[in-house]
């Protein structure tokens, strides 16, 4: 894909990066299945999304698009391979997103309070500094503040805790 980086270069990149500041989420774009991409290839974007541990990646397949210079590349991947890629390259992120937010467990986080849980209209839901889903229970008039919230558990995609009351409030 004719990147102007190598998998070395990003590895140090996130590292210095992580150094520098306790706690960044590190996300990412992947698209799986360009044409050319051996198993070779494959397994070493595998070990690098394992190395870097991200907190969330998005994982695409490569799709040919019309009057593009990959869309007539010789050796296009098979639909198949370029699932199994991509189903097995989440799995290794979800896992990840699983371990980042395990890490959250027992710790307060301040989160900006978006509104009604989706999933749970009588709960309250908002995000972390690192864009990490919190549903917590609350009255409406947290909507819109930044509540800090203590951790007590965490799925594959969300965290749940309860909100640590600052001085005489009723929720």
């Amino acid at each position: 894909m004719h990147r102007a980086y190598t998998a070395e270069k990003y590895v140090d990149l996130v590292r210095r990066i992580r150094h520098a500041r306790e706690g960044i989420a590190i996300t990412t774009d992947i698209i799986v299945g360009f044409p050319g991409e051996t198993e070779e290839d494959y397994k070493q974007t595998r070990a690098l999304v394992e190395e870097i541990q991200f907190d969330n990646a998005f994982v695409f397949r490569y799709s040919p698009r019309r009057d593009t210079p990959a869309a007539e590349m010789p050796h296009q991947i098979n639909e198949q391979i370029k699932e199994q890629r991509n189903q097995d390259l989440l799995q290794v992120v979800n896992e990840s997103m699983h371990r980042s937010g395990q890490r959250l467990v027992g710790r307060s986080v301040a989160v900006l309070c978006e509104g009604p849980s989706k999933t749970n209209r009588a709960r309250l839901m908002g995000r972390t500094r690192t864009n990490k889903i919190v549903v917590f229970e609350g009255a409406e008039k947290l909507i819109g503040e930044i509540v800090d919230v203590h951790v007590q558990r965490a799925n594959g995609f969300s965290l749940y805790g309860t909100p640590l009351l600052k001085g005489h409030s009723t929720f």
